[in-house]
């Protein structure tokens, strides 16, 4: 484990290291996808270093994926299906209509790496957040409230400020960022948080994670880091303290 922290650290510095030197002052009006992709390594390497020093990963790989009890109980059963078949409807159907990709090609292999790293990472961060309330001991009900509450928080400044901005080409607009949160994300939160407090399969919830990113990768057509085209940039618009964060397309 130790060798596994120490690598993404070596990795996430080494991104550090490009960012600094390449892409620091790369205006955010200017698309390029190896500066993307860049971007989203020094998050995928954080995400890691967290999930392992937290001792999330740990429990994930120690514990076992399901159970024979749960096998035989329909209740786990419907409710694991539930979820994906929650996640399938609202990412691989929904979010893929309501998406903009301005003609964009598809750049499939690339598009599956970055949806698995992205999807493996996020929910690592994301069932952190679970793993520290867990530790305190508190009543399950305020350990899911308080899990809750840092999932959303974390997801709405890293979306909007961070990854909206830096990483993804404009995919939106501001009715489709609307629809996406109330019929997609919070959903996709809440579902997924409850069957992982029940259950505390770990490595399910972080699949889950993984099987609505992959489709937000493949439907918003992430662009490989070899790319020549032309890319829209994202639109944004002041937010907290003046921070630009992700605003939407809204035409010219």
């Amino acid at each position: 484990m130790i060798l596994y922290t120490l690598a993404w650290i070596i990795f996430g510095c080494g991104m550090l290291g490009v960012y600094f030197t390449k892409y620091r002052g790369l205006p955010i009006e200017v698309y390029k996808p190896k500066a993307a992709w860049t971007h989203a390594l020094i998050y995928f390497a954080f995400c890691n270093v967290v999930s392992a020093i937290t001792g999330t990963l740990e429990t994930l790989l120690n514990q076992p994926i399901i159970t024979n009890e749960q096998l035989t109980n329909p209740m786990w059963v419907s409710f694991c299906l539930f979820c994906f078949i929650y996640i399938f409807f609202v990412y691989w159907i929904l979010w893929a209509r309501l998406t903009l990709t301005f003609d964009r090609k598809y750049y499939l292999g690339a598009e599956i790496v970055f949806g698995l790293l992205w999807g493996i990472s996020t929910g690592q961060i994301l069932l952190s957040f679970y793993h520290l309330w867990v530790m305190t001991s508190l009543p399950e009900w305020i350990i899911v409230i308080c899990t809750f509450v840092c999932m959303g928080i974390w997801q709405y400044v890293i979306q909007d400020y961070f990854w909206d901005v830096r990483v993804s080409p404009e995919h939106d607009t501001p009715r489709s960022i609307m629809i996406k949160t109330i019929l997609c994300h919070f959903p996709n939160i809440i579902i997924c948080l409850l069957f992982l407090s029940i259950y505390n399969n770990y490595l399910i919830f972080v699949t889950t994670q993984t099987f609505a990113l992959l489709a937000s990768t493949i439907f918003q057509k992430f662009p490989a880091p070899w790319a020549k085209e032309k890319f829209h940039a994202p639109t944004i618009k002041p937010g907290l303290f003046g921070l630009p964060r992700g605003a939407g397309y809204q035409g010219e």
